[in-house]
C-alpha cells in the first residue's frame, strides 16, 4: 500500500515527465506538440507563507484582506498580535519590490499592461517557494535580513507560524483538484493556445511554471496570483464547493497571459497604451487601469479562446466571465469582434482597439 506522500510524488513525477518544454525545437510553421510546461502541486511552505504574508494585508491588491478577517473572526487577534502584524507590514512595505516600485507619474499616461515586475521574484518569498518545509524556508529567509528585522521576523513566525501550520493542515486538501488540473493541462490544445498567446504579445518563449494550490478563506469567490514563475491558485478545498472539482485550467491560462504580457517591449507597451487612451481617455481614471485592456485580453485568451480552442465549445456571453463588470464587458466586446470560430486578432489590429475602446467609453 502506497503512502500519501509516495502517491503524491508519483503523480507529480508523471506530470513533470508529461510537461515537456513548449517551445524547444519548434519551427515557426509548426504547431507545438508538447503540453504547456506547468507543474501542478501542493507545497506546504508556500501555503503557510501565503497565509502569514497576507495576514496584515500590507499591500492591498497584492495581498488580500480576507486572510486577516478570517483569522480575527476564527482565531482572534489581541493587541500583541496587532503590534506584530504592524511590524511585519512595515518590513514588507520597506523591502518588497512590489511595494518599493516607484509610483506612476501622475502627468504620464498610465501603462495599461501587466507591469514587468510581474515576472520578478520576491527575494524574501523565494525560500518559501523552494524549501522543502516551512521551518527551513523561514530560517533561510530570515538569515539574510538586517539584524533588527531578523529579530522581528523570528518573533512574528513564532507567534503566528504554529497556528498557520495547523490551519493549513486542517484546511488545505487539494488532491482531487490537483489531479484534475494536471489532466486538463495535458490536453494537446493547451500548448497550441499558449503559443498563440505568446505570438499575440510578440514576446519570447515563456519558462516552465508551477501552479500551487493554497488555502483561501473567502467562500464567495476565487482568485489566482502570478508570483514570478509560480501561479498561486486560491479557492475552496476538495469537497468544499461540491463534488465537481474547481475548473482551474482556464484560470491558469489567464494568469499565463498576464505573465507573457508583462514581457512586452517598453516601446510597444507605451504605444498601445497611448492608442487605447486616445480612444477612451476615461480609462486613465480607473482605480486599476489594467481593467481597461490588460484584464480583458487575458479573459479573451484565457477563458474565451480556451473554451473553444481547447474544449471545442463556445463560452456563453450571458455568463459572467470575470467578477468585475468593466473588464468582463470589454472582453465580450473583443470576443464579438473576433469570435472564437474565426481568426484571433493581432495586438496591433485596429478593430481590436476599436472594439475595446468603444465599450470602454460606454462603460465609463
Amino acid at each position: 500500500m502506497r503512502s500519501k506522500n509516495e502517491t503524491g510524488f508519483r503523480d507529480a513525477l508523471q506530470v513533470v515527465l508529461l510537461l515537456a518544454c513548449l517551445f524547444a525545437g519548434v519551427s515557426p510553421a509548426a504547431e507545438p506538440q508538447a503540453v504547456l510546461p506547468v507543474r501542478v502541486e501542493y507545497h506546504q511552505a508556500t501555503d503557510v507563507f501565503n497565509v502569514l504574508d497576507n495576514l496584515s494585508d500590507w499591500l492591498p491588491g497584492y495581498t488580500a484582506s480576507a486572510y486577516g478577517e478570517y483569522w480575527e473572526a476564527h482565531l482572534g487577534l489581541d493587541d500583541a498580535d496587532r503590534a506584530a502584524l504592524a511590524a511585519y507590514a512595515a518590513f514588507r512595505r520597506r523591502t518588497a519590490p512590489a511595494a518599493r516600485a516607484a509610483p506612476p507619474d501622475s502627468a504620464a499616461a498610465p501603462d495599461l499592461f501587466a507591469p514587468p515586475l510581474t515576472r520578478d521574484v520576491d527575494a524574501f518569498a523565494q525560500p518559501f517557494l523552494e524549501a522543502s518545509d516551512f521551518g527551513t524556508a523561514a530560517t533561510i529567509a530570515i538569515a539574510v535580513q538586517a539584524p533588527q528585522d531578523r529579530a522581528m521576523l523570528r518573533a512574528y513566525y513564532a507567534r503566528f507560524g504554529p497556528r498557520a501550520v495547523r490551519l493549513a493542515a486542517a484546511q488545505s486538501h487539494f488532491d482531487v483538484q490537483r489531479v484534475a488540473l494536471a489532466s486538463q493541462l495535458a490536453h494537446p490544445g493547451v500548448p497550441v493556445l499558449a503559443e498563440r498567446i505568446r505570438a499575440f504579445y510578440g514576446v519570447g518563449a515563456a519558462p516552465a511554471f508551477t501552479a500551487r494550490f493554497v488555502w483561501w478563506p473567502d467562500s464567495n469567490r476565487t482568485q489566482a496570483k502570478v508570483r514570478g514563475r509560480t501561479i498561486l491558485l486560491q479557492g475552496p478545498a476538495d469537497g468544499a464547493g461540491g463534488d465537481t472539482p474547481m475548473d482551474w485550467a482556464p484560470i491558469v491560462l489567464h494568469e499565463y497571459a498576464h505573465y507573457v504580457s508583462a514581457g512586452q517591449p517598453p516601446a510597444q507597451r507605451r504605444r498601445l497604451s497611448a492608442a487605447f487612451l486616445q480612444g477612451c481617455a476615461k480609462a486613465a481614471a480607473l482605480s486599476n487601469p489594467l481593467n481597461a485592456f490588460e484584464e480583458p485580453l487575458a479573459i479573451y485568451w484565457g477563458q474565451y479562446r480556451f473554451e473553444h480552442d481547447v474544449r471545442g465549445r463556445r463560452l456563453p456571453t450571458g455568463d459572467e466571465w470575470y467578477f468585475k463588470p468593466i473588464p468582463d464587458r470589454i472582453a465580450k466586446a473583443i470576443a464579438a469582434a473576433f469570435p472564437s470560430t474565426g481568426l484571433a486578432p493581432s495586438l496591433d489590429d485596429p478593430a481590436l482597439m476599436s472594439a475595446a475602446t468603444a465599450t470602454c467609453l460606454q462603460e465609463l
